[in-house]
């Protein structure tokens, strides 16, 4: 599971964050705000938090008054509307969080009053209906601390803020391992396929026979992933059909049996300059493995349907053979309820994850940047855990990522160091490195092994400006040294508020 530390991190890292000031002011959002001094033609140079702007009020305040202002679209210098108390237009609201809860209808009481602080705080853009709808969807899926971080989350990103969104982002950040995943709900298929007690349709246990051969796909392609990074030995492609508990009871297309082509074999990494090809080879399997393994998963599922949708005039003729529409179609049968109430919940919750990666996955198609988040399996990962990638970059000419111009975010949990985060800034194909971690020894180790780093950087055409190692933001001992082995902290504040760094392309 993905600490919630690490969830407010990235909330607090907006796409805007690459190439732009790191402060910058959005439509919609809302600052208190004191005024400093008073200008002709309603400007004023207003304080809002740690930010001195000089902006266009709508409304004429006093010197030194304090209140809550919200940030208008357009308009150089910027407008600042003054939200006023309900029913009194012209009446600035009280600068108290509760005077803004009464002013934009937002709940006033404990858990409300602590939503509404956290959204100011995320510095996200509020409007009185969305607030409210904010606060009914957490009701509906529940109020505990990940679900209000998903929606947040959901929130800032823009996604549509609904109960399902909600609940397949906190599926994605609280997911367990992708292989444990598919393991496990192909074991609890297997086993009442072949319960002889369980009476179902042939036309349901179709459904499921054909759902254990995708997840058993899938499961094949993430465990190639792997070994493919943790070893040069190739892991050849397996018949999905071996998954079933009946193998002669199935039948199948026969793409269904087939290998993957081009992931049969996988070259070994470079061991020096030589190799060069062959790095760039292994590079390119490695980027086919990662494609195979989201095509098996159906994160393409509902762009295939509506490409497929647009040919073939019938939408309800277009059959994809991956993980999700396998699930889609059982979870979607009447007899569905013919599984024990835990296997609904084990499908339900396996589309929320997928669902949860698709939405992360998604990009805003009128907007510059492009920020996305990766949960990948990786060897190495303590109790199997996936590893968190993120990465924000601004968009080439075609809206593909810029690969000499981009910041990567890394979230591991490691077996042998344990927690580890690191930040990789990108510009004009220079990298600077931050690596967050408690290990004392770390450092040294990290240095002894930067040259060879820096060979293989250069062999890509690449260059090393600089890496350096630091605790892991809020956990210092009163020594100021790491604390060594200590547990990722749960609180938001760690990483939301720490300022030892600063990566903006």
């Amino acid at each position: 599971m993905i600490p919630g530390s690490i969830v407010n991190y990235l909330m607090g890292q907006t796409a805007s964050s690459v190439n732009v000031p790191q402060i910058e002011l959005q439509p919609g959002q809302i600052f208190r705000g004191t005024v400093l001094k008073l200008f002709p033609d309603n400007l004023a140079t207003v304080q809002l938090g740690g930010l001195t702007v000089t902006a266009r009020l709508e409304t004429a305040l006093e010197l030194g008054q304090k209140t809550w202002l919200q940030v208008q679209p357009g308009g150089n210098p910027v407008t600042l509307k003054v939200i006023s108390q309900p029913g009194k237009s012209a009446e600035a609201a009280d600068p108290s969080i509760e005077g803004l809860a009464k002013a934009i209808g937002s709940q006033v009481s404990k858990e409300g009053l602590s939503l509404l602080q956290r959204a100011l705080d995320e510095k996200i853009p509020l409007r009185p209906e969305s607030m409210r709808l904010l606060q009914d969807v957490i009701g509906e899926a529940g109020g505990d601390k990940e679900t209000i971080d998903a929606a947040l989350l959901v929130f800032k990103k823009g996604l549509p803020v609904t109960k399902d969104t909600v609940l397949s982002v906190r599926a994605f950040y609280g997911g367990q391992n992708m292989e444990t995943g598919l393991g496990k709900l192909t074991e609890t298929l297997q086993q009442a396929l072949a319960d002889p007690k369980k009476d179902m349709p042939p036309a349901f246990r179709d459904q499921l026979k054909q759902l254990v051969m995708q997840l058993g796909g899938a499961k094949a392609a993430a465990e190639r992933w792997t070994s493919m990074l943790s070893s040069s030995a190739p892991v050849p492609a397996q018949d999905p059909a071996n998954y079933l508990p009946d193998k002669a009871q199935t039948t199948l297309p026969a793409q269904q049996a087939g290998r993957s082509e081009g992931t049969d074999e996988i070259p070994g990494l470079a061991k020096n300059a030589a190799d060069i090809e062959i790095a760039r080879d292994a590079g390119g399997k490695a980027k086919n493995a990662v494609l195979e393994l989201f095509n098996r998963l159906g994160l393409q599922h509902e762009r295939q349907i509506l490409e497929g949708a647009a040919t073939i005039n019938q939408a309800d003729t277009v059959r994809m053979e991956n993980v999700k529409s396998a699930l889609l179609q059982v979870l979607q049968s009447p007899d569905v309820n013919s599984l024990h109430q835990g296997s609904r919940e084990q499908l339900e919750h396996m589309v929320q994850q997928l669902t949860g990666q698709q939405l992360m996955l998604a990009g805003d198609n009128n907007s510059a940047f492009v920020q996305v988040a990766i949960q990948l399996p990786i060897p190495g990962q303590k109790e199997g855990e996936n590893a968190l990638i993120q990465i924000e970059s601004r968009k080439k000419a075609q809206g593909e990522l810029d690969p000499d111009n981009c910041r990567l975010f890394f979230y591991l949990s490691m077996q042998n160091i344990g927690e580890t985060m690191l930040d990789v800034s990108i510009v004009n194909k220079i990298l600077s490195v931050s690596l967050y971690n408690n290990q004392q020894k770390l450092p040294a180790i990290v240095q002894a092994l930067r040259s060879s780093l820096e060979a293989k950087l250069d062999e890509q055409g690449y260059r090393l400006s600089g890496m350096r190692v630091l605790p892991l933001p809020g956990q210092e001992s009163a020594a100021g040294k790491p604390t060594a082995g200590a547990p990722y902290p749960a609180s938001s504040s760690s990483l939301v508020n720490y300022k030892g760094v600063d990566l903006r392309i």
